[in-house]
């Protein structure tokens, strides 16, 4: 909670445990964007900092990273992350709403937005604000996941096939826009709808198995006790009970306490340029 007594969303917990289980491969993204040093580059919806902090690695002393968000509280985190690790203060911070950015436009070698923009109503119009504060020429960068695909488990065939539709009704009662379950696959088409164009796109697979690291346990433990709650209801009683053995940590059949455990997590970026004339 900040000064407003804003919250921070729910979701941080989860979020940072991700961050933590797969930041080398994040940080191996992170360094794939086309960014010199000096440059400076604006990070859109920038939750708790933490890419702010890697793009400040990237863009040097003499870059700048601007990091914005609509949340005060997840400001005053990302303040928190990023001077704990970003002594030479390249980052400064704007509270401001993603679709009306009080920056100048043409102001930024490169845009940035991470795993928000499925969340968000009109993905392209946030899409061409981006491409606006960008120079001619200049980079929009996303990386983003389909909400159903994001994550691949050991699952027994018949329950995930139960499991992904009842993910499907969860995430249609809780969203209501069943378009954005699949902005990862879509990202080619909406930068092209967005009028960016040498548009590449780079798919990353991060495998995990067993025996996990304390982060990669942290992260996945959070994943299955969120499925749990969305799905229980919603799955036949047959199903619920293989489901619930597979999902419960004091069961003798946790699905990541299992030697033989793998997780697949996939990620996409999509970076796409501002016509230069």
């Amino acid at each position: 909670m900040d000064d407003t007594g804003e919250t921070i969303p729910d979701y941080q917990e989860s979020l940072a445990a991700f961050h933590q289980a797969f930041g080398d491969e994040l940080q191996a993204m992170i360094g794939a964007l086309p960014i010199k040093n000096g440059n400076r580059v604006l990070d859109l919806a920038c939750g708790d900092g933490r890419y702010a902090v890697w793009l400040a690695d990237r863009v040097g002393p003499d870059g700048r990273v601007v990091a914005v968000d609509l949340s005060g509280a997840y400001l005053t985190l990302a303040r928190q992350v990023v001077n704990e690790e970003d002594p030479a203060g390249l980052v400064r911070f704007v509270e401001a709403d993603v679709f009306r950015v009080p920056l100048e436009d043409g102001s930024f070698d490169l845009a940035w937005c991470a795993r928000s923009l499925r969340s968000l109503p009109d993905a392209v119009e946030v899409l061409r604000g981006m491409a606006r504060l960008v120079c001619p020429g200049g980079a929009v960068a996303v990386l983003e996941e389909d909400a159903l695909h994001h994550l691949i488990l050991p699952w027994p065939e018949d329950l995930e096939l139960a499991l992904r539709q009842a993910e499907l009704e969860a995430l249609a009662a809780q969203i209501g826009r069943p378009r954005s379950y699949y902005a990862g696959r879509r990202l080619p088409q909406l930068a092209r709808e967005a009028g960016l164009e040498r548009i590449s796109v780079s798919t990353r697979a991060i495998d995990r198995w067993a025996p996990l690291a304390e982060p990669e346990r942290a992260f996945i433990d959070l994943e299955l006790a969120a499925l749990r709650r969305r799905v229980t209801n919603r799955l036949d009683p047959e199903m619920r009970e293989v489901f619930h053995r597979l999902v419960d940590p004091d069961s003798d059949a946790y699905l990541p306490a299992r030697p033989d455990f793998t997780m697949t997590c996939i990620e996409r970026v999509v970076v796409g340029h501002r016509p230069a004339s």
